[in-house]
């Protein structure tokens, strides 16, 4: 009779913890599926390749494959639909010079694309736990713990595929996810937290596959005043590509940052920094403007350019999987003000 009675708190017990089947857990993109955000905050970067790493002692082939995102998901929606597009044929899309006056609005700059809803840094997410130092190796520039600069940051993209999540009205919550929210009290903030680390706190509401090849200027704050109104003026007529080349020159710079490429692949890396060399007075060095005006090595980059890097994301707050308007209030509320905490000490 013991014997039957413990066998039974056993099951029970089992059940209540394995809440969800090992087909519904993914560890890869899957549109709609829940994430726990905390989970990797500050470190995101970790478990999404979003931008180049380059640690010291670190070795690569570039043989291994690379992927975009790798961090634990849980299917919580039945039903959904999606919309997949792939990417332009043509493959590089236009350079874009993204002008920067400190060095978080180059971080916030490069985090355009990202979106986690109830942050206005997202970056915080992914890099917020690195040091200066770790952060502006990945940009390829070095550190300067009294920076009176500037920056511009240039990049190409080649997208690979979009997918977006379709309408949820009407879909369906798996059963054990309602089964949780039926027994979830929201007033008790522990009860909730707990509930994120065991369904997440966001969904995946769409995302951007590719590449990015990236490099940073930093600049004198006079050479950076006097880009920006050619920048300005450049955009109400046209002007040469040789002009701008001028801007570029070190007469403006504090100094030019390293190629880097999103997905971390160094085989592209290094063809870049070795193609890729702009002719400057008596020496050369690497610089993406190069592609601006030669078509050729445009044509060959875009071969090489590989998939492995996230470019774009958009997280939402599960909110759609609560019915109750209550519920689904209190759960954003203590989400929403977790993620502002957890901004302000990254």
């Amino acid at each position: 009779m013991r014997f039957n009675m413990f066998w039974c708190f056993f099951v029970v017990l089992f059940c209540s913890v394995q809440c969800y089947s090992e087909e519904d857990l993914g560890y890869s993109l899957n549109i709609g599926n829940a994430i726990d955000v905390f989970a990797n905050y500050g470190d995101l970067s970790q478990v999404t390749q979003v931008i180049s790493a380059d640690y010291e002692g670190e070795e690569g082939d570039g043989e291994d494959e690379i992927v975009p995102f790798s961090e634990k998901n849980i299917r919580v929606f039945s039903n959904v639909t999606s919309k997949e597009t792939m990417g332009d044929v043509d493959g590089i899309t236009n350079m874009e010079l993204l002008l920067c006056e400190t060095f978080e609005d180059l971080l916030d700059a490069y985090f355009k694309n990202f979106h986690i809803q109830g942050t206005g840094k997202p970056w915080k997410a992914f890099m917020g736990d690195w040091i200066h130092d770790e952060i502006m190796r990945t940009f390829g520039i070095e550190y300067d713990p009294k920076p009176d600069c500037c920056f511009v940051l240039v990049k190409l993209t080649k997208v690979h595929k979009t997918v977006e999540l379709g309408n949820l009205d009407g879909v369906v919550i798996k059963d054990y996810v309602r089964r949780a929210i039926e027994d979830l009290n929201i007033t008790d903030t522990a009860e909730v937290r707990k509930f994120m680390k065991s369904y997440g706190t966001h969904y995946i509401d769409s995302y951007v596959t590719g590449n990015i090849i990236y490099q940073v200027f930093k600049y004198k704050r006079r050479g950076f005043e006097l880009l920006r109104s050619y920048i300005s003026l450049r955009n109400t007529r046209r002007t040469g590509t040789a002009n701008l080349r001028f801007y570029f020159s070190s007469y403006f710079l504090k100094q030019v940052g390293d190629i880097r490429i999103a997905s971390g692949n160094k085989t592209i890396e290094t063809w870049a920094r070795t193609n890729l060399r702009d002719g400057q007075y008596l020496y050369s060095r690497p610089s993406l403007l190069r592609l601006n005006y030669n078509a050729v090595l445009v044509s060959k980059l875009n071969s090489l350019m590989d998939k492995g890097a996230l470019i774009g994301l958009n997280l939402k707050t599960l909110r759609p999987i609560f019915k109750d308007s209550d519920k689904a209030y209190g759960f954003a509320e203590v989400v929403e003000n977790d993620l502002l905490l957890w901004e302000v000490n990254a």
